[in-house]
């Protein structure tokens, strides 16, 4: 009960902090920096080295993958039909092609399904971010009308934290390395930091007035990111007979709402911005509702 009292709670205060200006208004820049550099990959140092891989981990690992692609193509068809200009498409397809896996993912499930869901999520949000960097970048590059080099996506690769700590984390699983209990104690007090301070910073980069005007781009995928490929993928694997914890959580981190990464990189990029933020905010504001739904449909 204590984790949805969080789930709400954290947000609300982040959303009141922004009103009443009580940070100034690039704060939220310090707390993402403090939960990439820190808090993450304290996760990730916890969880990898005890994570079990088994053909299930797939799911996790590829679905961000399978939601990108699948993206391209479905916002390609809908440009044409709709005769979107290409900021609408471009923002389109990075904002409904990237889940909020940490930031919104990682509290979320905790709140449904506890702390064993953090194994898989992991495995899920990395393979988000090499999902937004390899194929994300280029795609704005392109709507944008720019050009994204190899080295420049090479360099992304390797500077960010969270993928260092992977690298370190896979090492340590290998060799058989296990924490001494001091030690994964500080990294556990520095791992719990992650749900409260990405709660908080969710809310406080809400943006809702901008939702009228755009709501037909948010419906169109709202609906195809967080309710029409997960039950695609959900009734794959029912075809297929596979079930079990990293299934589920595969799921669900489809289902998320957009990654605020993306967002930004649409907004870097020139793509339609005010629709962009209408998009990740009200994608995070569903999530809250959607995903504890899904949960209740797939079970563990």
């Amino acid at each position: 009960m204590s984790e949805f009292i969080l789930l709400g709670l954290c947000p609300l205060l982040g959303w009141l902090a922004m009103r009443l200006q009580w940070f100034p208004d690039n704060a939220s820049a310090v707390f993402n920096a403090w939960l990439m550099r820190i808090a993450l990959p304290s996760v990730i140092l916890i969880q990898i080295p005890k994570l079990h891989f088994d053909a299930r981990m797939l799911l996790p690992a590829l679905g961000p993958f399978v939601l990108m692609l699948s993206t391209i193509a479905l916002m390609a068809v809908l440009a044409r039909r709709y005769r979107w200009d290409r900021g609408t498409q471009g923002a389109m397809t990075l904002c409904w092609g990237a889940g909020n896996t940490s930031f919104v993912g990682f509290p979320l499930l905790l709140a449904v399904i506890g702390p064993s869901a953090l194994g898989p999520a992991v495995i899920a949000d990395q393979a988000t971010f090499f999902n937004v960097t390899l194929i994300g970048l280029p795609v704005a590059a392109y709507f944008a009308g720019r050009s994204a080099s190899p080295l420049e996506l090479v360099k992304r690769v390797l500077s960010f934290v969270p993928f260092q700590a992977m690298l370190l984390a896979g090492a340590l699983k290998l060799a058989g390395f296990v924490w001494l209990p001091q030690t994964e104690t500080v990294l556990q007090r520095l791992a719990e930091t992650l749900t409260p301070i990405a709660l908080f910073s969710v809310g406080f980069q809400l943006r809702l007035n901008e939702l009228r005007r755009h709501l037909p781009l948010v419906g169109i995928g709202a609906l195809w990111k967080m309710i029409t490929l997960p039950a695609l993928m959900w009734g794959g694997a029912l075809l297929m007979g596979v079930q079990g914890l990293p299934i589920t959580v595969g799921i669900l981190q489809i289902a998320m709402a957009p990654m605020i990464t993306a967002g930004i990189i649409a907004e870097d990029h020139g793509l339609n911005p005010p629709a962009s933020n209408a998009m990740i905010s009200v994608g995070i504001a569903l999530s809250f509702v959607t995903v504890p739904i899904w949960y209740w449909l797939i079970g563990s």
